[in-house]
């Protein structure tokens, strides 16, 4: 998967979740090195009906400022920023009652 820079990833995000279900207190957004493993392992989303998206950043700290983008400014559930160089994932998903934050 490319990389995409941080107005991209944020645009993508953007129109994902307003074509899931735009309320975006509703999604989850969050970094990681290990997307689909953080999706359906740590956040126990199923593999059919969940809506979510992931893409690549540039590096760790593009994929922060992305995450922290949509927690300060759109209101988002997530997480802190990574402490690690190699979480360059930004991914999100609509929360539902099976799902874990």
């Amino acid at each position: 998967m490319a990389a995409k820079s941080r107005s991209t990833i944020i645009a993508d995000l953007e129109a994902h979740m307003a074509a899931n279900g735009g309320v975006f207190t509703e999604w989850y957004v969050g970094v990681t090195d290990r997307p689909k493993h953080q999706l359906f392992t740590v956040h126990r989303l199923q593999s059919s009906g969940d809506a979510w998206i992931s893409r690549k950043a540039p590096d760790d700290l593009q994929a922060g400022e992305v995450a922290e983008f949509f927690r300060t400014v759109r209101h988002t559930r997530g997480g802190t920023r990574p402490e690690t160089l190699d979480h360059v994932f930004v991914y999100a998903y609509r929360l539902k009652p099976h799902t874990r934050p």
